[in-house]
């Protein structure tokens, strides 16, 4: 025995569909959200602050970004699927070879990050 509902009662009518205070989307769908927000959104000056940073920036700066960010994610990649592969799967030798790989991409990548860190 089910809800039945009352004969004059839409079930696809829309409950708020009279007040247009209610409705949240009553404004037009294709407006920019972020028009008025503070920060710089809107404003298009995004791909020259992009660039100022850039060539702000040095050229060891942006290599030894790029290095230990690869390295951490090749070593965090390779090291969480070894330990899967040993434990769900019980293959060893691929597994472990994986999460020593990972272990030693991730150790480098510290070993990286001081270097240059030390380096400055």
């Amino acid at each position: 025995m089910g809800f039945d509902p009352p004969p004059d009662d839409d079930p696809f009518d829309d409950p708020f569909g009279d007040d247009p205070l209610e409705d949240p989307f009553a404004g037009d769908p294709l407006e920019d959200p972020f028009a008025d927000d503070p920060i710089g959104g809107g404003d298009g000056d995004s791909d020259e602050d992009l660039e100022e940073a850039f060539s702000e920036g040095s050229r060891s700066t942006l290599l030894a970004f790029i290095i230990v960010a690869v390295l951490v994610h090749a070593g965090l990649f390779s090291a969480s699927l070894g330990v899967m592969l040993v434990g769900f799967r019980g293959q060893w030798v691929v597994g472990s070879a994986l999460a020593i790989g990972g272990v030693l991409a991730l150790s480098l990548a510290v070993v990286g990050y001081r270097r240059y860190k030390h380096s400055q």
